[in-house]
């Protein structure tokens, strides 16, 4: 009796709402899930355009109601347009599409809702969310010639943060996938950085073998690895809070226990997945939360050149990074203050809940804090001269010749005794290296003469 006078009082509620903003103009507008895509996002099959036709516009709060559910869900374009873990009616503009989902989450499985079922569209509250929905605007191209390399275009990193060795771990859009036009680029610059193992959280094997089979496949050092059986295909979901994606994870970090470095991570565009993932294990060795973001939030740099310290960057970093950080790892309330979280801690228990042994998270850490061996360096030749120099002799160039899993701290340690000083290696070699943190296999370093 009490379950059936609240489902009546919660027809009467949705009706009065559903008449009085009709009466302003708002009517409201029915569809049938079409289509639950691959990560449980519903694909209805009323047009976006009902909803403009409706008076809704972006930046609207929106009423979803099916079944006894009625949510508040914000009209917006893009997932990024609202935080981690939160509900969206997306108009998927370049495929003329209405889609409701959660930003890193399943809807269908959340909601228990499947093809076939109806939803209601109504207004909720006009404009409630067109501030935040204009904070967050982000554009990109996939045009090489608008980025200032090939590493922010692939937006191919390594990760440098406390604790994990340098050369050791990188990060990158696709290698394999070509649909943003980056695949190449990001196996150049894998292949430049020595990488031995890739894990790749996106796809399935048999996604990457339609990859290679493509026309415009140029990733010939991908397929190398793969063919080697150093490449692992996860196909993880985009849910980082479920269960399915900490198990795909945790057979991902044992594929990299077994395996050599210099490791690669990437998914599509090496943002969600990859940055989540890059996270944990920074945390795990024990990098600082202004660590995790500045190295979470280097994507949105590269991608949609969002300027370090504005009011987007900290809004993004907010509403992503920090509140995965804050409820994933952590387990705490969205909002909740983590400063003094201890986050290798929390990393830890991440991946025990995930089904890794303590034994394995300890050969985790091992493997990342492992030093990259550097090979001897090269004897080089004296200048021979025929006839005294009047003049000061110069001194000769000690020179170093770039190998597989070497980075510029490696080098410096090794041949001056102190990493922090791989930036006087830089500066002697602006010529040949646009950047610190790539340096590519077989280039001729010139070493400080001390």
């Amino acid at each position: 009796m009490v379950r059936k006078i609240l489902s009546l009082l919660l027809i009467f509620i949705m009706v009065f709402s559903f008449t009085a903003y009709a009466e302003e103009g708002y009517g409201a507008v029915e569809g049938t899930v079409l289509e639950v895509q691959k990560y449980g996002n519903l694909t209805m099959d009323t047009k976006p355009q009902a909803l403009y036709d409706a008076g809704y516009e972006l930046g609207d709060i929106l009423r979803v109601a099916f079944g006894d559910q009625v949510l508040q869900i914000p009209f917006c374009t893009s997932y990024s347009d609202v935080d981690t873990g939160s509900l969206v009616v997306r108009h998927d503009k370049a495929n003329d599409l209405l889609v409701v989902a959660i930003n890193m989450g399943n809807f269908s499985t959340t909601y228990n809702v499947n093809v076939g079922d109806k939803l209601t569209f109504s207004m909720h509250e006009k404009g409630g969310y067109l501030g935040e929905y204009l904070m967050r605007q982000l554009t990109r191209t996939n045009v090489r010639e608008d980025y200032e390399s090939d590493e922010v275009f692939a937006n191919f990193r390594l990760i440098k943060t406390t604790g994990i060795t340098p050369g050791l771990l990188y990060r990158s859009s696709s290698p394999v996938n070509n649909e943003l036009g980056r695949a190449a680029y990001a196996d150049k610059l894998a292949q430049a950085a020595g990488v031995k193992t890739i894990i790749n959280f996106a796809d399935s094997d048999e996604e990457v073998v339609g990859y290679m089979a493509a026309e415009d496949y140029n990733s010939q050092y991908y397929k190398s690895l793969y063919d080697s059986g150093k490449v692992i295909n996860l196909n993880m979901g985009v849910d980082i809070a479920g269960a399915d994606f900490g198990e795909k994870l945790a057979q991902g970090l044992r594929f990299l226990i077994n395996n050599e470095g210099p490791y690669l991570i990437h998914c599509t565009e090496g943002k969600d997945r990859a940055g989540f993932a890059s996270a944990l294990l920074e945390c795990l060795m024990g990098a600082s939360l202004d660590e995790v973001v500045a190295d979470y939030m280097t994507t949105y740099e590269n991608y949609y050149k969002i300027e370090k310290g504005s009011e987007q960057y900290n809004k993004i970093a907010e509403s992503n990074i920090i509140a995965s950080v804050t409820t994933v790892l952590c387990g705490l309330e969205k909002g909740s203050d983590i400063s003094e979280c201890d986050l290798a801690l929390a990393a830890e228990n991440y991946l025990l809940k995930a089904g890794m042994t303590s034994n394995e998270i300890a050969a985790l850490k091992s493997k990342l804090s492992a030093e990259i061996t550097v090979p001897d360096l090269p004897p080089v030749e004296e200048p021979v001269t025929e006839e005294p120099v009047v003049e000061e002799t110069p001194v000769s160039e000690v020179t170093y010749v770039v190998v597989a899993g070497d980075c510029l701290w490696n080098i410096a340690k090794t041949y001056l005794g102190n990493g922090a000083r791989y930036m006087e290696i830089y500066n002697l070699n602006k010529d040949k290296i646009s950047n610190p943190d790539l340096i590519y296999v077989g280039q001729i370093l010139i070493l400080p003469s001390e």
